[in-house]
């Protein structure tokens, strides 16, 4: 009783202060940390070339992920928050709708895997991870958007840890076994080994560890919200005029994340098809490292819509300067990280052993600038998704990812990844310019020199020459 007792004077302290940003970091934060630890087993246990490879495919299921799911969860998020507190016949018949909808896609992209299978080729890898890595990535965003409107704050940190916890198990133990299994002795780790797939193929073993980690993740978030009467068998779905609303909202959604692919993503996709899966490893490599700076972003975007929509619902200067203030914080927040890892980055390249990756390191300062700008062009665009006008988001998606798409096209096969992580680079800043200019619209920010003064710091913490490397 005195811990439960503690547990909700904590949360109430959070929600009074609207402090859950801090919350998510931290949950970000220790999933990061618990990530860098699995990125040196998993280079270990991957050659380079493999590791391109399952870089690869990542980009692939980002890809996926807003078709399949049609960018439902998010248009559950928007209109969570239209329906009334004690509504929660409501609320159920809202989220349960949406879940048998992503389950619904979930089963579709599993059966077009299938059918890639029988009649593409006969590639079991594509099969695995698209049929069960990306299918457990839809199901899981869905339990991940829920955890936030309902700020389980407890849920969400769950989901994030265990995620990258238990794969980073996995790939001690895989690359502790094929070790045991070299030396003498060792027949029975051997044994175990080949039984599992581990030596036969490692990306294949990998996937389907990766896919049983997801699957296991969604069982408990679905019997949890069971369990509190939120998703419910009993639930009432949405009339007809209701879901076609939904779809209305989230089907311009599911062009702008493809098109955000496009921005994010598609550099892997091409360094792929035009370089050599070494230096598409080196860039992958890169780009893990520089998305610790992405802590921020992520964690400012995992909060940013409840805050944002439930603060839109009140005018005045106060609700504006709350506003502001927080956007200041997120950016200079940002700025700090953005030093923080080019001090780090070389270290943490001999600390990992990716000496093999080194080629790489040069890219890591375009890419951290890229993601300062990402994250402003997702803040200025939020005014967007409030007045329910996300087919303009299309197009704030839709000019920097054409612009990606060509330069990298017309850049990686002469340049190869120095070319894609400058395009990025150069597309993220075009995505900012393009979000505010149509983002202001629906919402003026204010005291926009201080946007400007923490675009110059991220510019100056990025590229002024540290002597380190990078």
């Amino acid at each position: 009783m005195m811990l439960s007792a503690w547990l909700a004077r904590g949360r109430a302290w959070v929600q009074a202060r609207e402090a859950s940003f801090f919350v998510y970091l931290a949950a970000t934060v220790g999933a990061a940390g618990v990530t860098f630890y699995t990125i040196k087993f998993v280079i270990a246990f991957l050659t380079r070339a493999q590791y391109g490879v399952w870089g690869y495919y990542a980009a692939l299921s980002a890809m996926l992920l807003p078709v399949a799911s049609l960018s439902l969860p998010q248009a559950m998020m928007r209109m969570y928050f239209d329906r009334d507190a004690a509504d929660g016949a409501g609320q159920a018949s809202l989220v349960t709708t949406t879940l048998l909808l992503n389950l619904g896609g979930a089963a579709a992209l599993a059966a077009a895997a299938g059918a890639l299978f029988l009649f593409g080729g006969r590639n079991a890898l594509l099969l695995a991870y698209v049929g069960t890595v990306s299918t457990g990535a839809v199901v899981l965003s869905f339990c991940n958007y829920l955890a936030r409107v309902r700020n389980d704050y407890g849920l969400y940190a769950f989901n994030k840890l265990f995620e990258t916890a238990t794969f980073a198990l996995v790939a001690a133990w895989a690359g502790s076994t094929l070790a045991a299994g070299a030396g003498a002795g060792a027949a029975a780790a051997g044994g175990l080994a080949g039984t599992l797939g581990v030596a036969a193929d490692r990306l294949l073993f990998l996937t389907r560890a990766y896919a049983a980690v997801l699957w296991t993740v969604n069982a408990v978030n679905l019997a949890w919200f069971a369990s509190r009467g939120v998703v419910s068998a009993r639930a009432r779905l949405l009339p007809r005029a209701e879901v076609r609303a939904l779809l209305a909202f989230s089907i311009p959604l599911s062009g702008t994340y493809f098109l955000g692919w496009t921005l994010a993503s598609s550099d892997i996709w091409l360094l792929k098809r035009f370089s050599t899966l070494d230096e598409t490893a080196d860039y992958v490599f890169a780009v893990g490292v520089a998305s610790v700076v992405s802590l921020v972003t992520q964690s400012a975007l995992v909060d940013w819509p409840r805050f944002y929509y439930a603060r839109m619902r009140d005018g005045g200067p106060a609700r504006d300067s709350a506003i502001a203030q927080r956007v200041e914080l997120f950016l200079w927040l940002h700025v700090a990280a953005i030093l923080g890892v080019r001090v780090v980055a070389r270290f943490a390249y001999e600390l990992l052993g990716a000496h093999a990756y080194a080629a790489g390191l040069e890219y890591v300062r375009y890419l951290l600038l890229g993601d300062f700008f990402f994250l402003c062009g997702n803040l200025f665009a939020a005014g967007i998704g409030y007045a329910k006008r996300t087919q303009l988001n299309l197009v704030t998606f839709a000019v920097p990812g054409a612009l990606n798409v060509g330069l990298n096209l017309f850049l990686v096969p002469r340049w190869g990844a120095r070319a894609a992580a400058l395009t990025t680079l150069g597309a993220y800043a075009c995505f900012a310019l393009v979000s505010f200019a149509i983002g202001q619209r629906y919402y003026k920010f204010t005291r926009r020199g201080r946007l400007l003064a923490a675009a110059a710091g991220a510019t100056a913490a990025a590229l002024v020459p540290l002597g380190l490397g990078v």
